[in-house]
Order: structure tokens, then sequence, then C-alpha cells
């Protein structure tokens, strides 16, 4: 079976009176919240505003790409490639009215997966604000492209992909990279014959930051 192609190896928180100073047997007044009610507004009000103020931005979630990185990995030995080890040159930032987070990546070895050539490829990273999704896609040199939407959870971006399976129909696979640090990302490349309950690891990769 054919991997995926993919640019690292295209195959990446006023004073309130106390509630004792209310007789327990007179409810408070009509129109004056009761004192405690008073203080759960105010605590939820101060910790949305330190909620809306701690949320990252989708630019700042596609910050984490900026960088010239050093990307170093290993394709494992099994049904769906030869154990052999692969590095990249990436380079991330923004394009110049800062909606796209593009990362140039080449082989600093010939690419199996390109007819044994230097594979030369672009990353494009993007927010999109009419369906509040992040995406991408990938475009190479030696041809070929494809996107998606890229799932973030936290530091974690999964890139789901679809891989042709030899006998018709189609393979689950996605890459995932672990922003660590800011300055390191671990990566993996994984594929699925049962709809997701098992996940064969065919590649892993560490990116650090120049």
């Amino acid at each position: 079976m054919t991997t995926a192609r993919r640019s690292h190896d295209q195959h990446p928180t006023s004073i309130i009176e106390s509630p004792n100073d209310i007789p327990a047997s007179r409810p408070p007044a009509l129109g004056r919240p009761a004192p405690s009610a008073l203080g759960a507004v105010l605590l939820f009000a101060l910790t949305a505003g330190a909620t809306a103020q701690d949320s990252p931005s989708p630019r700042d979630k596609l910050a984490v790409w900026a960088g010239h990185w050093k990307r170093h990995g290993e394709v494992k030995e099994t049904q769906f490639g030869h154990a052999r080890t692969f590095d990249y040159d990436v380079q991330c930032s923004f394009l110049p009215h800062g909606a796209l987070m593009a990362c140039s990546t080449l082989s600093l070895m010939p690419d199996p997966n390109y007819g044994n050539h230097i594979s030369n490829c672009v990353d494009l990273y993007y927010y999109s604000d009419g369906d509040k999704t992040f995406k991408y896609t990938v475009v190479c040199a030696e041809g070929g492209m494809r996107g998606g939407v890229a799932l973030v959870d936290g530091n974690v971006w999964t890139e789901p992909v679809e891989i042709p399976r030899p006998g018709g129909g189609t393979a689950d696979a996605h890459f995932q990279y672990t922003f660590v640090s800011s300055d390191r990302m671990l990566a993996r490349f994984e594929i699925s014959l049962d709809k997701g309950a098992h996940w064969t690891v065919v590649d892993e990769f560490v990116d650090t930051k120049y």
C-alpha cells in the first residue's frame, strides 16, 4: 500500500454583607439579590473574563508552527513500508497578510515516494472563520496536493487522511503532531484497517527548532 504523501516523508479570576446579617426568617427584599447569589454572579463574571483572556486566538494557535525546524524520523518496518530514516529542513512563518501559516519543507535525502528525488513541499495552515475550523493544504513541486480539516486539541494537531487500498476502498490514517514545548514537536503517522479500532505506527519523527 502506498502511504499518503506528506511533506515530512510524503508519506510531519465590593463588599458583600454577610448572610448572617439577614434574619433567617426574612428573605432578602425584592429587587435585591441574595448575597450568596451576588457573589456567585461576580465570581462567574470574573471567571468568564479570565477564561476569555486566557483562551488563545486562532492566530496564536497557528503561531506554534513558526520557526526554523530540523526534522528527523524513521519509517517502521510494516506492511506499509520498509524501515529507513529521513531528514527534512522545515521553515514556517506567516505569509504577509497574517492569515496563512506556510511551512516550506525540503528533504535532505532522496525521497522514495518521489522516485528517490529530493522532495520540496509547502504546508499551509489556516483558520476558517466561516465554519470555525482549522484547515491545511499540502502542495508539492513534484506534483500532488491534498488537504482537509486539522483537529486542534490543546497542543495536539491531528490531520485525518484516507489512504487508497490496493483492492479498492480506503483505509483510515492520520498525522498527529504534539508540541511538547516551544522548540520541540513529536509526531507520528498511523494507519488503521479496522475503522480506528487498532492503529499501526508507520513512521515517527521529531522536529527541533534551531
